[in-house]
């Protein structure tokens, strides 16, 4: 197991913690919320890269199929996530 792959899960954890603390948090807070969004893709990113290296170990594809679990999750739970980034990124821009 190398660095890329602990990089994975570590970012993967962090945006899960975000979520979490934008969900217990009251009120909605944008930047909570895109941060964890930011995190999540970057440990899809880093398993991607790790699985394209091949390292050893299984923890990139755990990383890689929680990063798909999370988003399901949230999209089913919270669909209006989604769009208020989506909606927050195209006002930046």
């Amino acid at each position: 197991m190398n660095s890329r792959s602990i990089l994975s899960i570590v970012f993967i954890a962090f945006g899960l913690l975000f979520f979490g603390l934008n969900w217990i948090i009251e009120g909605y807070s944008e930047i909570i919320v895109f941060i964890g969004a930011i995190f999540l893709l970057l440990g899809a990113i880093f398993s991607f890269i790790a699985i394209f290296k091949n390292e050893k170990g299984i923890m990139k594809f755990i990383s890689l199929v929680s990063f798909f679990v999370i988003l399901f999750l949230i999209t089913w739970f919270e669909p209006f996530q989604v769009l208020r980034i989506v909606t927050w990124l195209k006002n930046i821009v």
